[in-house]
């Protein structure tokens, strides 16, 4: 039996009549509230009720957008009782399914669960980006395998999914971060864990720290003027990410501790920050920090403005920050310029001024002490001491090298082996207590102990 369709609709007025106009969505397939499509153009329409049409039926679902998105998918999967409680009405003919349909054996529709499963993202407020990226990645992997229901997914379907991304080119971390979403939505929304088994996952190596060359600060401090000095000098002494400089406010400056607080507040300026329901967090509960800053630092932030300390226009949160300081500190000869990697110069410096991990952890606002970890293998592997150990491989096997080593024996000590060996030549065979290496015509080395050949 096939299944029912169910269209959104609003009965909205236009010029003088009602009529019924489909609901604009959002790319994430989300009701666009109080939009309807007209003629193939969006007009805003607050007035009227939503409705779904299926089978000929205009089936009620009230003034509230997000309610008829609901009320749709309880009826999509056949789930009654999920739809009385948005709807507050019984289940309408329509939405019966009779014995043998799928949905009456409780099987789900992937696509239709893909959908549920966005809906219920937006619900909770995740960011726009998240949304997005599930929505991108689900719906590849649900192209690509063709499969109607959820419980008709298996391992080797991931599998296939993961190997069609290498064939096109992406990084491994990428299709790694796209195998973890499919794997979670089966995990978490559909309750049929998809068991992946040992080597199945692609191994990758992370991303090094590139931390700026001394030289190349100077170079990008010298060009960028005004402000834009400050924010470079604020982000290699601060180790901040970029969205806690562009929300940093004047109230988050503490002139008395002279530390700057990373933490929560109200935003309608972004995209992600309304998704939220007008809220700004940092990335991870450990952003939640207060950082250590300069005299002369807490000086220049404190003298700036009030509100936002670095707004873009319209006094709103900057959201081409990036570019603009790149722009800044163009023609200072430092070709990649990437805020993250004054993240790194703040980390590797305070690691060589000699703070501890944890302390560094915390400022940085990493959720675990490996993260940091990763800065102190990469500052072992470039300090002084590695570099002496490297380049000691160039001398270690050259003539003056080895001379230098092993020295040469002086006459008293000749003396007195030759007379320890001529008292054990009398008590048993003699065994070679030294060899001659034959580097070239002119150097001649004695290397202790029994030679191996």
């Amino acid at each position: 039996m096939a299944q029912h369709k169910y269209t959104i609709y609003k009965y909205v007025r236009l010029k003088g009549s009602w009529r019924y106009c489909p609901a604009a969505l959002f790319a994430n397939h989300t009701i666009k509230p109080n939009v309807v499509i007209v003629g193939g153009k969006e007009e805003k329409h607050a007035e009227g009720n939503y409705y779904l049409a299926s089978s000929g039926q205009w089936i009620p679902a009230g003034p509230d957008a997000l309610k008829a998105q609901r009320q749709r998918h309880a009826l999509l999967s056949g789930n009654s009782l999920e739809y009385e409680r948005h709807s507050g009405r019984s289940v309408p003919k329509a939405a019966v399914v009779q014995p043998g349909d799928p949905l009456a054996d409780g099987r789900k529709r992937v696509n239709d669960e893909v959908s549920k499963y966005l809906d219920d993202m937006v619900a909770a407020k995740r960011p726009g980006k998240s949304v997005r990226m599930n929505r991108n990645f689900l719906n590849a992997f649900a192209s690509l395998i063709g499969r109607e229901y959820a419980d008709e997914y298996n391992r080797g379907d991931v599998i296939k999914f993961r190997n069609a991304l290498l064939d096109k080119g992406y990084e491994r971390k990428y299709i790694e971060t796209q195998v973890d979403f499919v794997l979670t939505f089966f995990k978490r929304w559909i309750k049929l864990p998809i068991q992946m088994e040992r080597g199945d996952r692609l191994e990758y190596a992370p991303n090094p720290p590139e931390p700026y060359a001394d030289e190349e600060i100077i170079a990008m401090e010298q060009k960028a003027k005004g402000e834009f000095n400050l924010l470079v000098r604020l982000y290699r002494s601060t180790g901040c990410r970029l969205q806690e400089i562009t929300h940093l406010r004047a109230t988050d400056v503490n002139p008395h501790t002279k530390t700057i607080f990373i933490h929560e507040k109200p935003c309608t300026d972004c995209p992600d920050c309304r998704d939220r329901g007008g809220i700004w967090r940092p990335k991870t509960s450990a952003g939640t920090r207060e950082i250590p800053i300069s005299d002369s630092l807490v000086e220049e932030l404190v003298a700036l403005r009030k509100g936002l300390l670095f707004p873009g226009k319209h006094g709103k949160v900057e959201q081409h920050m990036l570019r603009e300081i790149q722009q800044a500190v163009e023609g200072s000869g430092v070709v990649k310029v990437k805020l993250h990697l004054f993240r790194d110069v703040f980390a590797v410096n305070k690691l060589r001024d000699g703070v501890d991990v944890r302390t560094l952890q915390r400022w940085l606002g990493h959720e675990t002490v490996e993260q940091v970890m990763e800065y102190c293998a990469w500052l072992d592997s470039n300090s002084e001491e590695a570099r002496r150990h490297a380049n000691k491989e160039d001398m270690r096997y050259q003539p003056a090298a080895l001379t230098a080593q092993h020295g040469e024996l002086t006459l008293t000590e000749n003396e007195g082996r030759q007379e320890e060996e001529e008292k054990s030549a009398t008590a048993k065979p003699a065994s070679p207590k030294a060899a001659k290496v034959i580097l070239d015509d002119a150097v001649t080395v004695v290397v202790m102990g029994t030679p191996s050949l």
